[in-house]
């Protein structure tokens, strides 16, 4: 049904959205920020459950053994791994495994010296 030149003059301007609602989305997007790990590899900047990841990276399994190791989906194992990634700005698992053994080995050393 096409609108006569009367129905398009009468035709109604759309509302703006009102600016509180917008802030109330863009806050809804927000994240609250999860605690570090309390662990040597919480200080590459990695969430408890990330570094829990990141130790069984490191031990050579795979997403699908970490989520049943962890009772989690692989699903929510790829998004661990890739803020993992993301965060240790490295491209794949294997350099987050090195990062990992690094970072743990020298711990170990600075406790031996201690």
């Amino acid at each position: 049904m096409r609108m006569t030149t009367n129905e398009q003059q009468m035709k109604l301007p759309q509302a703006k959205p009102n600016p509180s609602q917008t802030k109330t989305k863009h806050r809804m997007k927000t994240r609250t920020k999860l605690p570090l790990a309390k662990n040597p590899l919480g200080s590459l900047g990695l969430t408890a459950r990330e570094t829990e990841v990141l130790t069984w990276i490191a031990q050579g399994k795979t997403n699908h053994e970490i989520g049943v190791i962890l009772n989690a989906c692989t699903g929510t194992i790829c998004k661990h791994v890739e803020h993992i990634l993301c965060k240790l700005d490295v491209k794949n698992r294997t350099a987050a495994a090195v990062i990992a053994l690094t970072t743990l080995g020298k711990t170990k050393n600075m406790s031996r010296l201690r």
